[in-house]
């Protein structure tokens, strides 16, 4: 059970349809957590007996809501349940259980709300293929400016790991907040993370993609999704720095450019900039489009 402290250790298992692998992930998480709570997606196969049968509290949901969805049970119940540590795992047996003390550890050592464990620090492992590793550069780049951009947040090195620890503080605040649905919800609670001023560290972990369905989604529609996601919260959460800046910019360009052409009138002079500011947008519609590809990385 448990590691020999006081601490309740939650182990959080979001699952829809993944009755061939939770129950192994059930029992060896169990080793290491309080409890295991599997939050049952509207399954339809034998998930929710096979998640009980190995000692989990299952909670249902009676139709499909999305991983999001799931994860906002988890953070209410384990906020029910008093959590010292609510660490989520996969219920795909993508995630090793017995990274979950790493975590835990981390957690206490440091002091931060929430601990990652990530798949591109120190002496991490991950069989991903190539094409996922792209994905994950892309996508963690774009998150990771967002996350400093906005909210001054050091560098976060795996934004799309779902093998997370969260502390009572984090596990309280988000049960209380609306998350996003779908599978960009791992964006979305790094967001209301570093929107509250949480600090974050991460650890190595193992990754293994040589599981039944690794990930089931269209890589281009959910690249789109996260893009979204990020660009988003960074321009509606913090409108000042991020329009504030882009706009100086193309003031300055419109500035440089009149000068050039010698449109030094109140009128004319403001032709640069905004032609300027029509090449930033456009420029930046086609870069969201092309980093798309990053949804081929996966949230897991």
């Amino acid at each position: 059970m448990a590691d020999s402290t006081d601490a309740t250790v939650v182990v959080g298992i979001p699952a829809y349809n993944e009755e061939g692998a939770v129950g192994d992930v059930v029992r060896q998480a169990r080793e290491h957590a309080s409890i295991v709570v599997v939050a049952d997606d509207g399954s339809s196969d034998r998930t929710v007996s096979r998640a009980a049968a190995a000692g989990a509290e299952v909670v249902r949901h009676e139709e499909n809501r999305g991983y999001g969805a799931a994860l906002g049970t988890l953070f209410r119940t384990a906020a029910e349940l008093d959590a010292d540590h609510l660490v989520v795992v996969d219920a795909d047996g993508q995630h090793d259980p017995a990274d979950i003390p790493d975590l835990v550890e981390t957690q206490r050592a440091s002091g931060a709300e929430v601990v990652i464990g990530s798949r591109f620090l120190g002496d991490s492992e991950t069989d991903a293929p190539l094409y996922r590793r792209f994905g994950l550069v892309v996508i963690n780049s774009i998150v990771g400016a967002g996350l400093k951009f906005g909210y001054s947040v050091s560098r976060i090195r795996d934004t799309q790991s779902g093998f997370r620890a969260y502390d009572a503080t984090a596990v309280r605040t988000l049960a209380e907040r609306e998350l996003s649905d779908g599978m960009d919800a791992s964006i979305d609670i790094l967001f209301q993370a570093a929107d509250e001023s949480f600090e974050f560290a991460e650890v190595p972990v193992e990754v293994t993609y040589d599981v039944e369905e690794a990930n089931t989604h269209n890589p281009i529609l959910h690249g789109a999704v996260l893009v979204r996601n990020a660009v988003s919260r960074i321009v509606l959460d913090r409108p000042g720095r991020s329009l504030g800046v882009t706009g100086t910019l193309c003031l300055l360009v419109g500035v440089a450019l009149g000068g050039i052409l010698g449109l030094n009138t109140p009128v004319t002079g403001l032709i640069p900039g905004v032609v300027a500011t029509a090449l930033v947008l456009a420029g930046g519609s086609l870069i969201g489009a092309a980093v798309a590809v990053g949804g081929l990385a996966g949230t897991d």
